[in-house]
């Protein structure tokens, strides 16, 4: 999460200024998969809940997660075809 641009997850304990935006994260998760590697697992570290309780950090971070594991399960698909 700490790789994505700060105002996606302001939150996070190691923001990066002019991180990625959530579509180039999730373009490089993708083709990644579409080169026919097999994507074995991923890692989603660093999410940090706002302390006010608002849940935006927490979307970010499960709607990341959701393109993730769509493209490991989508690669994995891929080898077994």
């Amino acid at each position: 999460i700490d790789g994505l641009d700060p105002a996606l997850c302001p939150h996070t304990g190691t923001p990066v200024p002019g991180g990625l935006s959530f579509h180039e994260a999730t373009y490089l998760v993708r083709a990644v998969a579409r080169s026919g590697r097999t994507i074995v697992g991923g890692d989603l570290v660093e999410v940090v809940p706002d302390p006010s309780g608002h849940p935006w950090d927490g979307n970010v971070a499960a709607r990341l997660l959701y393109k993730m594991i769509g493209w490991m399960l989508a690669s994995a698909r891929a080898q077994n075809e």
